[in-house]
């Protein structure tokens, strides 16, 4: 990685939140089209088992407030994108969550061009090291402070009429403020080649190289090389899906070649939608290095008249890392909109898991959310 890169990613949140206010301020006034929205989710939620213990459960009960403000402004052939936004959560057991402010800012550029597209994103972001993990990776692990600084690139151009080729880069960086977890920065580059054999129809193939370099001496960095094939099919204007499939060999202190891939499938209908998401993928993790993970979810929504939602979502991850372990969670959500600024939202989830070694561990979360959004002001 480049000195000018690296002080980027080190001072990304500082240049970020100068560059997102710019664009709040000054976008609306010089763009030619723009749109600004705002929300405030505000929820009360209970947890029965709080840290997962198969042992002892303690309870913990979070109220939780998130003003979200976004901006899309358009100037010729660019786009701009900006977002801000500030979780803030009190809990009713310090001794298990923290206090939280986690701040979050991202920026997204794109410019069309005539023969394709290009641009350039950066987030920053903070969340509890606590639920991140466990929803990510299924640790446990003390709640703390996980921060993320991301910046990507993409170009995407047709090669002939028929074909196009893509190619993206990205540098993650990923700190833990406490805890047993490992900081570590993550850098990608792929390629894409993707040809349209009809209107429907448009197989793939892919390349990728990451290489994982950790923040602790003790903790080996290592590379990851993929190649991938695939086809996307839209079978009609309210189904679609993808699949694809490959060979992936991490290298470092230790060697491993094995498959990966994924099959989506997407329908959104007149009342009814479905997503469907399987597959194999290898990600850098806290753990240290490169970690392998078998997950299926779905998720169901429907709506019951012109006011009011219900659905229904489900999960299963099985994670090889240093602690391997598997999760399953079963929810249920309703919403129903009180007016065009104001929704309310009750969902239930049971979530549960199992480590070799340990009695299985299951928790009943229940939630109540007023959630206030003006979509154009």
């Amino acid at each position: 990685m480049t000195p000018t890169l690296r002080n980027m990613i080190e001072n990304s949140p500082r240049w970020l939140f100068t560059a997102a206010a710019l664009c709040f301020l000054s976008g609306p006034a010089v763009a030619d089209k723009w749109h600004r929205s705002v929300s405030l989710p505000v929820s009360i939620d209970y947890d029965s088992n709080s840290t997962l213990s198969s042992t002892g459960k303690t309870a913990l009960w979070i109220t939780r407030a998130v003003p979200n403000l976004s901006l899309t402004g358009t100037y010729g052939s660019d786009e701009i994108k900006a977002g801000l936004a500030l979780q803030i959560e009190e809990p009713s057991d310090k001794r298990i969550a923290m206090s939280r402010q986690d701040p979050s800012v991202s920026l997204d550029w794109r410019r069309q061009t005539q023969t394709g597209e290009f641009g350039v994103a950066a987030k920053y972001d903070e969340a509890s090291t606590r639920v991140s993990e466990l929803q990510e990776s299924g640790l446990v692990v003390r709640d703390g402070t996980r921060t993320t600084s991301l910046i990507a690139g993409s170009w995407r151009s047709t090669v002939t009429e028929r074909s196009s080729l893509t190619a993206d880069v990205e540098h993650k960086a990923v700190a833990y403020g406490s805890g047993t977890l490992t900081g570590f920065s993550n850098s990608t580059l792929g390629m894409t080649y993707g040809y349209a054999w009809s209107e429907r129809i448009e197989p793939f193939l892919r390349v990728s190289s990451s290489h994982y370099a950790p923040d602790s001496v003790a903790v080996a960095s290592s590379d990851n090389q993929a190649l991938t094939g695939g086809v996307k099919l839209k079978v009609s204007e309210q189904l679609e899906w993808t699949g694809q499939a490959g060979t992936s060999k991490v290298s470092g202190q230790t060697e491993s070649t094995g498959w990966q891939g994924s099959f989506v499938l997407r329908y959104t209908g007149t009342q009814s939608d479905l997503s469907i998401d399987a597959g194999r993928a290898i990600s850098p993790s806290g753990e240290g290095g490169f970690v392998k993970a078998n997950q299926i979810k779905g998720a169901w929504g429907h709506a019951i008249d012109e006011r009011t939602r219900a659905g229904l979502d489900a999960s299963w991850r099985d994670s090889k890392g240093n602690t391997p372990n598997t999760m399953n969670q079963l929810g249920a959500w309703a919403s129903r909109e009180l007016s065009p600024f104001w929704n309310a939202r009750l969902s239930y989830q049971h979530k549960q898991r199992q480590q070799s070694g340990q009695a299985d561990a299951s928790a009943n979360l229940l939630g109540v959310t007023l959630i206030y959004v003006h979509p154009d002001f």
